[in-house]
């Protein structure tokens, strides 16, 4: 049965941490421009494992609708040739989409503007950036490198002005903005009511397809069989912060799944009709690239949603408690209404000893990502 599209305006139910203060009506307008305005500049851009190089966008200007912009191309441009650790164990970083902000003001005014609730928030304390070429964090675990800078100098970059984000969202109706289809995120969210099946998955192997084979099995069934229209937003968003996050970051997770699906196409073979065995078998060949993306991009949109890492006492602390009390401890840090703090803020190579039952929820809704695709195509 053909899915309806259901178009919804999610980003008016952000609030600001601890006083749950709305954004001005602005600033919500310039995310839903800067979501619509990156996804399209991003829509053919693809990196197999594997291959060299990395996406430069320059930003033209520092105005509150670039600087959105900025925000948006952190939460979304996330590629699968990025390599955190080489193959002798050491962190490498290779292939950061870099962003470069082009501003006349000075370093302390443009870092405190970028560092709003509204824009980067924590994502500058850990991600690596440089201040008119003074570097900060260069042994950062992620995929970004944020420069700001008087001028640019990279004749290969895209160059986004102003001028060009405005006669982009001119050229469009308003509802293709200003409105979102949350079909995907909706799929994606239905991943996690499997959560008995995929919690009972051991943890060798995390990366194969095997393993997720009844998992991807029962998903399949529930996805296309499932007639009732649904929304993202329920009545629980009026008042229940934590499920406004869980839906944004349903929806920011779900933007990237064409940019991965572009990546992988790329290795299907020419010509012909592609069996399901052989593309669930070159889905599995790019899970760990796959999986290590999309842990990169959730850090990013956790940190840019307000989450900090933990400190060194919680994290002693979190370590000296066990089972029920370990798991309240770590949902109060999380629920954190001021200062929402997670565990599982860190790298890839550190998440797979400190957290390793997270890393099978990211292998598979990667693999579910065919699925969930054509359930919206069809």
């Amino acid at each position: 049965m053909k899915a309806a599209v259901v178009r919804e305006r999610p980003f008016e139910f952000i609030k600001r941490k601890g006083s749950q203060e709305a954004y001005p009506q602005q600033t919500v307008a310039n995310w839903y421009i800067a979501r619509a305005y990156v996804l399209d500049l991003l829509k053919d851009v693809a990196f197999q494992p594997g291959m060299p190089g990395h996406l430069h966008v320059v930003i033209d200007g520092d105005s509150p609708l670039l600087l959105s912009v900025v925000r948006q191309l952190a939460l979304s441009s996330h590629f699968l040739n990025f390599v955190e650790y080489d193959d002798f164990g050491t962190r490498v970083c290779r292939n950061r989409t870099v962003i470069t902000v082009i501003s006349a003001r000075e370093a302390a005014d443009i870092l405190s503007e970028l560092n709003k609730e509204e824009y980067l928030c924590n994502l500058l304390q850990i991600c690596k950036h440089s201040v008119f070429g003074k570097a900060y964090n260069e042994d950062s675990y992620l995929d970004l490198d944020i420069e700001i800078a008087r001028e640019q100098s990279d004749s290969d970059a895209v160059i986004v002005t102003e001028a060009g984000v405005n006669a982009f969202v001119a050229g469009k109706p308003a509802d293709e903005i200003f409105s979102i289809d949350t079909r995907k995120a909706l799929y994606a969210s239905h991943a996690y009511m499997l959560g008995g099946v995929i919690d009972n998955l051991p943890h060798e192997d995390i990366f194969g397809a095997g393993r997720y084979s009844q998992a991807l099995d029962t998903f399949r069934y529930l996805l296309f069989n499932d007639t009732e229209d649904r929304t993202l937003i329920t009545p629980k968003w009026e008042s229940n912060p934590v499920a406004v996050r869980n839906g944004i970051s349903d929806i920011m997770c779900t933007d990237c799944f064409e940019i991965r699906e572009k990546a992988v196409v790329m290795q299907y073979p020419k010509g012909g009709k592609i069996s399901e065995k052989a593309r669930r078998a070159i889905w599995e060949q790019n899970n760990y690239a796959l999986s290590l993306s999309e842990h990169s991009r959730w850090v990013v949109e956790k940190l840019i949603m307000g989450f900090r890492p933990y400190s060194i006492v919680e994290r002693n602390k979190y370590e000296t408690v066990f089972d029920k009390e370990r798991s309240q401890y770590s949902g109060q840090l999380k629920k954190d209404a001021a200062d929402p703090a997670h565990l599982d803020l860190c790298s890839y190579w550190d998440l797979r000893r400190t957290d390793p039952d997270n890393l099978k929820y990211d292998s598979f809704l990667m693999l579910a990502i065919p699925l969930i695709l054509g359930k919206v195509r069809q």
